[in-house]
């Protein structure tokens, strides 16, 4: 089978909406490929595509017995299986590979996507050198595991440390949030916008705020401006699609999706939104 070819026939099918044809023609070309993890990976990529979340999850379990023990190898398959929400088969694949800081990391991610914030955390503790995302994952699941005063404490010392960043500015209203300090991160962010209302990153961080506290009308406002301001603003981009679920734009939230991809491949916020779509389709 030539794969290049059976690959866009695929996508020929999948862009007619022939959903069957093509669910049966990755199958065919899985089964022709089925010792290549990366031509797995992509079967599953593709029926994540068609919506078929079960044959999506079952062609992802074939994967980690076809990885080699080669580090290179395993973290670019385990990463591949992240971008599309498979934590459990990653981190098969990354728990098997020698010890080291990047496969310290990504175990870290995984374990945390897995919901296993105890393992995370301790994950999170051999890193040598933790970078800012690094410690925002942690606090993350330290939150998500119910220490939210701890969750807060530690929140507060990154955005002393870094008080400008999107990622750092969102993680610490979102320990605000879930710790049932919602006026405070509420009085954070009045403080951001009133630095800079046009700002993309202070319109960002609102649209969040608005949208953990349920008001998607405005979530969708400022987050419609956000974008405006910085179209690779991938936190706005996610908040937007969330907002167009909610009113029944599906296609346009996929399309919201698309964007995000073309921007940064694999990103999480890229499989948060397709699960919304097909859970509200």
């Amino acid at each position: 089978m030539d794969k290049e070819k059976a690959l866009k026939g695929i996508q020929s099918n999948i862009m007619s909406g022939n959903k069957k044809l093509a669910s049966e023609q990755i199958a065919g070309l899985a089964d022709n490929f089925s010792d290549d993890p990366f031509t797995l990976l992509t079967c599953a990529s593709l029926l994540k595509v068609i919506e078929d979340e079960d044959g999506a999850r079952k062609m992802a379990g074939r994967i980690p017995g076809k990885v080699s023990s080669e580090t290179g190898s395993g973290l670019e398959v385990s990463k591949g299986l992240m971008g599309l929400g498979f934590y459990s088969e990653a981190e098969m694949i990354l728990s098997r590979l020698d010890d080291n800081e990047e496969v310290r990391r990504e175990r870290m991610r995984a374990l945390s996507g897995m919901k296993n914030y105890a393992e995370s955390s301790k994950m999170y503790e051999r890193l040598d050198d933790p970078t800012l995302e690094d410690t925002i994952i942690m606090i993350e699941a330290v939150s998500a595991s119910g220490e939210h005063d701890h969750s807060i404490k530690l929140a507060e010392e990154l955005i002393a440390e870094a008080p400008d960043d999107l990622k750092v500015q969102r993680c610490f209203c979102a320990a605000l949030c879930a710790g049932g300090k919602s006026k405070e991160a509420g009085r954070f962010v009045k403080d951001i916008l009133k630095k800079s209302r046009s700002s993309s990153d202070a319109n960002a961080v609102a649209s969040y705020y608005l949208w953990v506290e349920g008001k998607s009308t405005s979530a969708g406002a400022y987050a419609t401006k956000a974008v405006k301001a910085d179209p690779s603003n991938i936190i706005a981009m996610e908040i937007l699609a969330y907002c167009l679920v909610e009113k029944g734009k599906i296609m346009e939230a996929k399309t919201v999706a698309g964007a995000i991809n073309e921007k940064e491949p694999g990103n999480p916020a890229i499989v948060r939104i397709l699960d919304m779509c097909r859970l509200a389709g």
